[in-house]
């Protein structure tokens, strides 16, 4: 048995003493095995392990190329709590990607140059003649292309549906009733739909009922309700036939046509002034679905997520749906980060006119910005303090009411202290600080700030109006259908805006009425099948205080008289 006779030479009488011993001769046989193969000298070696140890000891810089990659990607209102609940276990295909370095040096001065804005060279406003009749505007966009889609998809489901479940149809089930629809009842049915937004009730049949306290004769004169349920039965808008394993997002097909025919309408008909913003949008739903999303911030916080583009004003350009790993981008941005991509593919058709984009620090980070100014876009948002590319000096902490900022170029990053730290990127402004009347008296805020908070709010200005007067139920069974009437209502309210746009007066609820009115009135009197047969006028008897009295009988048989 070899004995280690250094061990045994050097005192021990106490366990730190063993300890420090067997370190000793662990630290030299290291060494020495180090310079037997070649790697350099003692002195190197010993070099290279002090470094190590205080690198251990002291803070190290993150910043630049060395710096660890950060968590993946989250929620937008993370801050409030949404990113740990935003999957709730419906979707397991959630892209999370790793930030990518900033492909440009950083360096980061104290003091900037003059920045000024990018020149806005888009010709912004309304694209199509102009018209002031609500229908005609409405009629952009649901044109007769997408008008001949739904009756033809429509049909052809019918048909299917008959044959498939033939011998399970009850013989007396209206839908043994079916007849082909034409696009004057479905302008017909759409127009019934934007009416009843405006005076929704709980169920559809109530529409149609004759009980004196809810009863609405004006749909039971249009439309019987047999037929108005048959039709919001079959309502269809793809050859379900065509759809199969191998389709792709095959979670939206089933009204993906429809889709694209209203982003494009959205894009050509109207083209958004200078300020733009991104931002999350939700359509409700409850029920089972694979790619439901919860996001507590949100008034309706369970449903089918959407990221839109909007004006200022409120008017939606573009969206794109969220299901998941499989979400449509745009093709040539399918490379980037996961909020890049979403970001660019949005802003696209809108990149080198000088658009101004405001953004959440979901979206945003350095790399991106940058990208953005290449493309001739500015960009003012809030971002998190753990991107990639911002600068290490600014994690100083502030008292409250200071501020710092560091300026790259076009790029100004700053960090103001009001109750918590707010970190602001910006291509716009410089760290000039601005005062305002709070209910707690005068305080200053940077103007970054207060820009942001004017003109972020254009998706959730869509969300408000769209809350109220819309035409989507609260109980529906098929997803698809309520992302029908949810862009429906998008529909109108784009159709009010570009109204507005052209010098009309109404207010929304009126215009709303205003549009069922006219669509009713177009089509409805083309239709020769599906209404219900006219009342006669009730006997006065019914609704007189009149009644018959009994005449009591008497002993003689001839007829009694008064």
């Amino acid at each position: 048995m070899r004995r280690n006779y250094f061990v045994e030479s050097l005192p021990a009488q106490s366990l730190f003493g063993r300890v420090t011993v067997w370190l000793i001769t662990k630290l030299l046989r290291l060494v020495f095995h180090y310079v037997c193969a070649g790697k350099g000298s003692v002195l190197e070696y010993i070099y290279k392990m002090s470094n190590l140890e205080d690198n251990d000891s002291e803070d190290i810089d993150i910043s630049g190329d060395e710096a660890d990659e950060v968590d993946g990607y989250t929620s937008s209102d993370e801050t409030e709590g949404e990113s740990e609940y935003e999957d709730s276990g419906e979707d397991t295909n959630d892209e999370t990607e790793p930030e990518p370095e900033p492909d440009f040096e950083m360096p980061w001065t104290q003091n900037g140059i003059p920045r000024p804005a990018f020149p806005f060279t888009s010709n912004s406003g309304v694209q199509v003649p102009a018209k002031s009749n609500p229908l005609d505007i409405f009629e952009i966009f649901f044109d007769e292309s997408l008008i001949n889609l739904i009756v033809e998809e429509t049909n052809r489901f019918a048909i299917q549906y008959i044959i498939k479940n033939g011998e399970n149809i009850r013989p007396h089930s209206r839908v043994r009733q079916w007849k082909e629809t034409n696009t004057n009842e479905i302008r017909t049915l759409i127009g019934l739909l934007i009416l009843q937004g405006l005076c929704p009730k709980p169920e559809y049949k109530m529409y149609f009922s004759r009980r004196e306290s809810i009863e609405t004769p004006f749909f039971s004169k249009i439309i019987s309700e047999k037929r108005f349920h048959l039709l919001l039965k079959f309502l269809h808008f793809v050859d379900n036939s065509t759809i199969n394993a191998n389709t792709k997002n095959r979670k939206l097909a089933k009204v993906l046509p429809l889709l694209n025919l209203l982003r494009e309408k959205f894009m050509t008909s109207y083209v958004p002034e200078r300020d733009i913003a991104i931002d999350e949008s939700l359509i409700g739903w409850k029920g089972r679905l694979g790619w439901k999303q919860y996001i507590p911030s949100k008034r309706k916080r369970f449903g089918i997520k959407l990221f839109a583009l909007c004006e200022t004003s409120g008017y939606m350009y573009n969206f794109i749906i969220y299901t998941g790993a499989d979400t449509i981008y745009e093709a040539q941005h399918s490379q980037e980060p996961v909020t890049s991509r979403i970001v660019l593919s949005l802003v696209d058709s809108l990149l080198d006119k000088g658009y101004r984009l405001f953004l959440d620090n979901y979206y945003t980070s350095v790399d991106l910005v940058h990208k953005l100014v290449k493309r001739r876009t500015d960009c003012v948002g809030t971002i998190r303090a753990n991107r990639k590319g911002i600068p290490k000096d600014l994690q100083v902490k502030l008292s409250k009411g200071q501020s710092v900022a560091r300026y790259n170029r076009k790029i100004m990053i700053q960090k103001w202290h009001d109750k918590k730290d707010v970190l602001m990127i910006t291509t716009l402004h410089d760290k000039t600080m601005e005062k305002v009347l709070t209910k707690k008296g005068e305080i200053e805020k940077p103007t970054c700030v207060l820009e942001y908070n004017k003109k972020m709010g254009g998706v959730d200005l869509a969300d408000n109006y769209l809350h109220y007067y819309g035409t989507a139920r609260s109980r529906v069974k098929k997803y698809y259908m309520k992302m029908f009437w949810h862009f429906l209502s998008v529909t109108t309210l784009n159709s009010f805006h570009i109204y507005k746009r052209n010098g009309g007066r109404l207010k929304r609820i009126n215009f709303l009425l205003e549009l069922g009115e006219q669509i009713v009135r177009k089509y409805s009197s083309q239709i020769t099948f599906g209404t219900r047969r006219s009342r006669a006028p009730m006997p006065s008897r019914f609704i007189e205080r009149h009644f018959p009295s009994v005449i009591p009988p008497t002993t003689k048989q001839k007829p009694t008289k008064r």
